[in-house]
């Protein structure tokens, strides 16, 4: 059905996105590298891809995760009433948080994180005002 050893096409494929161009290449069973010296062997990283800082929006929602977790334990621990008290309104902020940063591409640098965050959270605001003014018309629509 498919035959074992392809050569890499040398033009470039429409819809194919690849991170360097020069050692990557495609073919019909998917993507392959080429045999260039210098390459990696699986499983190891090069070093400028190490050191690479991760995008603000990914490492704000790593943070988020952790601390959405945090406030989940401070609120399920029955000992302290304070730490509960103190978890519930940081979850809930961090709830709105998660909200606006789980609609925010990962690779997004900081001041387009904070527009989009801006944006999102004017967008509940919104939803929020709408519902309370619509929800005095719809009880007396009910009774």
């Amino acid at each position: 059905m498919y035959s074992h050893a392809q050569q890499p096409v040398e033009t470039a494929t429409p819809g194919v996105v690849t991170e360097n161009p020069q050692i990557e290449t495609a073919s019909e069973d998917g993507r392959v590298i080429a045999g260039l010296p210098g390459l990696v062997h699986p499983g190891e990283l090069p070093i400028e891809y190490s050191r690479r800082p991760l995008p603000f929006a990914a490492r704000f929602q790593a943070i988020l995760i952790v601390v959405l977790f945090a406030t989940f334990l401070l609120i399920l621990q029955q000992g302290n009433k304070q730490l509960y008290q103190i978890g519930l309104p940081v979850l809930v902020v961090a709830a709105f948080l998660q909200i606006a940063f789980g609609n925010i591409p990962p690779t997004t640098r900081f001041a387009k994180s904070m527009g989009l965050l801006v944006m999102t959270w004017a967008i509940v605001a919104v939803l929020i005002v709408v519902a309370v003014r619509i929800t005095p018309s719809l009880i007396q629509l009910g009774r």
